[in-house]
């Protein structure tokens, strides 16, 4: 009877573990799925065996992989000025708050490589954020963009939680980022 009984057990226990497992495994699909869908997800996501975005050495940047972290991303050109100041900010604020899951993404508008690089050798911008080449303009026309430079800042869900149109300063920049952080430690 106790070897029955050991054995009954061990069964039951196998069964909690598997489905245990299988509801994790849907709850990390559904998680991936919602963010994937979320406006972050639809403005970095490109097609399968597509890589609309490369960085500065020209390799492949896959932006839907900064998914699930605080994102604040901005929209440069060489022609702006008005980029040429922010930048650096934007490279501060990375280095800034790179412990705190916050990635900041700097993604230039269409421009020729060789023209992107000069720009940012000239702003001395190269630290504390990812930058990233957009050959085809496609996030700037995703998340309908119409000022320049346009920045977002997206919650760990994907969420845009604030957009500026225009220019920032760093203590704007720090403010809508720090919000965002207290806001992801107040919902842990």
């Amino acid at each position: 009877m106790e070897r029955s009984s050991k054995f009954t057990l061990a069964i039951i226990l196998s069964i909690i573990v598997v489905v245990g497992l299988y509801t994790y495994s849907l709850t990390q699909k559904s998680i991936q799925s919602e963010l994937t869908e979320s406006e972050a997800g639809v403005s970095f996501t490109t097609e399968p065996g597509e890589s609309a975005y490369t960085d500065i050495d020209g390799n492949p940047v896959a932006i839907d992989e900064y998914l699930g972290k605080i994102l604040v991303v901005n929209s440069w050109a060489s022609w702006c000025p008005v980029c040429a100041d922010e930048l650096p900010k934007f490279a501060k604020l990375g280095d800034e708050f790179a412990d705190k899951n916050v990635k900041v993404l700097a993604i230039n508008r269409a421009e020729p490589k060789t023209t992107a690089i000069a720009f940012l050798k000239s702003v001395n911008a190269v630290e504390g954020v990812q930058l990233v080449l957009d050959p085809g303009d496609k996030f700037y026309s995703s998340v309908g963009g119409y000022a320049m430079p346009e920045t977002l800042f997206y919650d760990e869900t994907g969420d845009v939680v604030f957009r500026q149109r225009g220019g920032m300063t760093y203590q704007e920049m720090k403010a809508q980022t720090q919000a965002i952080v207290r806001l992801s430690d107040e919902n842990e």
